[in-house]
């Protein structure tokens, strides 16, 4: 090889050579790979037959059947696993890798660039993207890392992806049957088939009770996100809340709730568990601001943290001798009496001035007064205000707190603590000796003669809406959330051990599940520390552990592998009693997390190679790699009604002439409502209202104005009298730098004339936003899509739009745009792309991306 090398120099220049000694590292770097991963899955296969495995244990059988509908053989053994079992997906999903690499390099070199040079270029120019010497060498580290990935990857989830062709098929096939519904148990793990009439009788039994839950006729989503914003502004000028705490509650891209019913396998009839998911809903930022402002209240000597601070109380209590009892309140969440609740943190919070305001105009009362009118209107917001959907009908909740909201706790809590406030000297006096709750679950030590039913008289008489149901003792013990409490017949305490509950099915992620080995370990790690924190003595701990190699097996883990993890968590656990926890003095990275998908042993090898380029270049820098395996097999089996199309944000979607077929691609964060008024859509699209932009309208969107110019639009506000310029600002996906800009390379834009709708305030400052406009104050002038139509007559399919795909990170958002529009091309956009791909400047194939175009006849006039 020497020879051969020396010979190479003698005959060709030294630039040739150098780069043909770097193809040459190239090339067997890659079959050093491909030798090496080779290697590596004989070795995992070695292993996996010399793990010692017990003989077979019965098969767990998580399914339950509620319908008239017979599974089939293959049916329930596609259902066997779960519904968290993950399969192989069928194909990678390349443009989603790309923004994850794309992300991670931006975020790891602070790259930014301006596109001023932009500018002046033409459109059919190539435009060079001004990088520096490290940059292109950090960028070249990290694209030979990915493709070498991409490749593995692929080979790997083809190779899997054969052997569950037939699951898929039937679980696709169980999806479309609409005479079924599939879910999982209210509690623990395991799999629920219902016939859809029995489960939409329950759920209309619980909706048609009126005290709780009344129709309404319009989606109000838009109208409360705009009014709650409007809220906010005035608070934070007013100085009542903080900029940080209207940042946390300033709603951007709100949908309405969705509520499902859980089927409840313990009780008689299977009655369901209302559920809400109140993500990204109008309130759930101002949930969450509430909450902080709130948690003082929830603060009682008598509320436990969790399992393990009821564990150390309970065995510190000094009265062994005393009867067991817990009291456990029904249905707590729906029943709590909201307007008692609020009314009692009010006057905690705020209370009455003595000059007793009874004005009912803000501006006359006293400020004292007038903070705990705000107070009451954003309490009142986050939980009497609350809209959702079912079955394609909307709802508002007006009493009690929707469990699911992240303010429902707080309220519980608080109404329970002044509960036990109230009523615990009776209490004490009728023979409690100590008390423990944790939200609606009461373990209480009481005298041996004390009448049990008088301290239930005590408690049900407090408020008519709540309902009090007990359980003694038996035997001598008695289980409270996970916990079994035992009178020691050794000694003169109380013996604790892991306790679950008849309806705990053992259902673990399965061995054979495609997931990291990291999510298995965590399966039997997470029991092992549960058992060695609440089991009190050795033989317990010894019986627990028994516990958890039967359920390990009965999921198919090796017993050597729940050994292993059972040795480790021992033995960190006996380091941990005679070592000190004292925390090293040092400076403290910032960290990072960055997402790589699952495809087996060659994510892994993926991740080592960032983390040597990250230590590399920014060792002032944690990054935190988490694989992402695919969707479960719970994504088939969605019971929560959809999104309506319009009101979905975080999206790239596609707008197309109806005449000529052009298309145009877009993203915004904000619902595709707003965007498409924005590019001139009729007001009355999806018989939506229009409404007031809020104060954050398009900071994240396309820009619409002239460049190196920013576009206000003033918003008189009545109340204050004063007026408020809104200005456009930049998308920033980088926690440290400014952002990547977006092209602005828009051709004749010098010529374009701007034309702006004036917001029309009606005269009532609590309605201002509910009739505020009869058209969107926005500017349409320099949308593409709003110019085709003008310049050309043609008429856009506007109710016919697409959402192409999605992404809560709004520069991954950018980066799935400039792919879309990069690979198709679509007329009415005059951008190249959003953001420059460094990584992976070159198109993705048509066919891996979603199609911009609705008809394939209007798409082959545009290639």
């Amino acid at each position: 090889m020497k020879r051969l090398d020396e010979e190479l120099k003698q005959i060709v220049s030294g630039i040739i050579y150098v780069r043909l000694r770097s193809i040459a590292e190239i090339i067997v770097n890659r079959k050093t790979e491909s030798i090496e991963i080779g290697h590596r899955n004989k070795l995992i296969g070695l292993r996996a037959d010399k793990c010692n495995r017990v003989p077979t244990q019965p098969m767990l059988d998580p399914v339950t059947n509620l319908s008239i509908y017979n599974l089939t053989y293959d049916e329930h053994t596609a259902l066997i696993n779960g519904l968290n079992h993950v399969y192989p997906s069928t194909r990678f999903d390349q443009s989603k890798f790309i923004c994850n690499i794309e992300y991670f390099y931006s975020r790891l070199i602070n790259f930014r660039t301006s596109y001023r040079h932009y500018e002046s270029k033409h459109a059919s120019e190539i435009v060079r993207h001004e990088l520096t010497s490290l940059q292109l060498g950090v960028a070249a580290e990290v694209r030979e890392a990915a493709n070498s990935y991409r490749k593995v990857a692929d080979s790997e989830l083809k190779r899997t992806v054969m052997q569950n062709r037939k699951t898929f098929g039937i679980l696709r096939s169980l999806a479309k049957n609409k005479d079924i519904i599939i879910t999982r148990p209210d509690k623990g793990r395991g799999v629920v088939v219902m016939d859809r009439s029995d489960y939409m009788q329950k759920m209309n039994a619980i909706l048609d009770d009126r005290s709780y839950f009344s129709l309404i006729d319009d989606d109000p989503t838009l109208v409360n996100e705009n009014r709650l914003i409007h809220l906010l502004l005035d608070l934070k000028r007013e100085g009542f809340i903080s900029d940080s705490e209207y940042s946390l509650a300033r709603p951007t891209g709100s949908r309405p709730a969705r509520i499902y019913g859980l089927p409840k396998l313990h009780k008689q009839d299977c009655p369901l568990r209302p559920v809400m998911s109140a993500t990204k809903t109008v309130s759930y930022g101002l949930g969450k601001m509430l909450t902080n402002r709130l948690n003082h209240l929830r603060t009682s000597r008598y509320v436990i943290k969790d399992t393990f601070d009821f564990v150390k109380k309970i065995r510190a209590s000094e009265h062994m001798e005393k009867r067991m009892v817990s009291f456990d309140v029904k249905s707590l969440f729906t029943n709590v009496p909201l307007t008692y609740t609020i009314d009692l943190i009010l006057d905690k919070m705020y209370p009455s001035c003595s000059l007793v305001c009874k004005s009912k105009q803000k501006s006359r009362l006293c400020a004292k007064c007038r903070k705990r009118r705000d107070f009451e209107t954003l309490l009142k917001i986050a939980t009497s205000e609350t809209h959702f959907i079912f079955d394609k009908k909307m709802y508002v909740q007006h009493n009690g707190v929707a469990m699911g909201a992240p303010l429902a706790p707080v309220i519980a809590d608080i109404f329970l603590s002044h509960l036990e406030e109230t009523l615990m000297d009776r209490l004490v006096e009728s023979g409690v000796c100590e008390w423990f709750r944790y939200v609606d679950d009461t373990f209480i030590l009481i005298e041996p003669n004390t009448n049990i039913n008088d301290l239930l008289n005590i408690l049900n008489t407090f408020h008519p809406s709540i309902s009090f149901t007990h359980e003694v003792e038996r035997d001598g013990s008695l289980s409270f959330l996970d916990v079994c409490v035992t009178r020691s017949l050794t000694s003169q305490k109380l013996d604790t051990t892991i306790y679950r509950k008849p309806t705990y099915t053992g259902l673990l992620i399965k061995w054979d599940s495609f997931v990291p080995l990291s999510y298995k370990k965590a399966c039997i790690v997470s029991m092992v520390q549960r058992a060695l924190a609440v089991c009190s003595t050795y033989a317990l701990l010894s019986q627990e552990f028994q516990t958890i190699r039967e359920i390990g097996q009965k999921n198919d883990y090796p017993s050597s592998f729940i050994d292993t993890r059972i040795g480790i968590g021992l033995g960190n656990y006996l380091k941990k009693l005679t070592t000190s926890n004292e925390a090293v003095a040092g400076c403290a990275k910032q960290r990072m997390y960055v997402e790589i998908p699952y495809t087996g042993t060659s994510s892994k090898m993926l991740k080592n190679k960032l983390s040597r380029i990250s230590i590399k270049h920014r060792p002032d820098l944690e990054v935190c790699f988490f694989e992402r395996p695919s969707p479960p097999v719970q994504i088939f089996f969605n019971v929560k009604d959809p999104i309506p199309k319009h009101l979905q944000a975080n999206i790239i979607y596609s707008i197309q002439c109806s005449d000529c077929g052009d298309a145009y691609v877009g993203k915004t964060e904000r619902q595709g409502i707003r965007r498409l008024w924005e590019h001139g859509a009729p007001i009355s699209l999806f018989s939506q209202k229009p409404f007031l932009p809020s104060e954050h309208t398009g900071p994240h969107d396309h820009p619409i104005q002239h460049q190196n110019q920013h576009q206000a639009t003033n918003v008189t506000n009545k109340e204050t009298k004063t007026t408020r310029k809104r200005k456009r600002t930049k998308a920033d996906p980088n926690t440290e730098t400014k952002t990547i800009r977006r092209s602005s390379r828009i051709l004749d834009q010098q010529n374009t004339t701007t034309r702006q709708h004036e917001a029309i305030t009606t005269a009532s400052a609590d309605k201002r936003v509910e009739n505020a406009v009869t058209e969107p104050a926005i500017i349409t002038s320099l949308s593409a899509p709003f110019q085709h139509e003008k310049q050309h007559g043609h008429h856009m399919n506007w109710a016919g739009f697409k959402i192409l795909s999605s992404d809560a990170n709004s520069f991954k958002l950018l980066i799935q745009e400039s792919l879309v529009i990069k690979a198709y091309a679509p007329k009415l956009n005059k951008t190249t792309h959003s953001v420059p791909l460094i990584i992976f400047p070159e198109d993705l194939p048509k066919n891996i991306l979603p199609s911009p175009y609705n008809h394939a006849s209007k798409t082959s006039n545009n290639m």
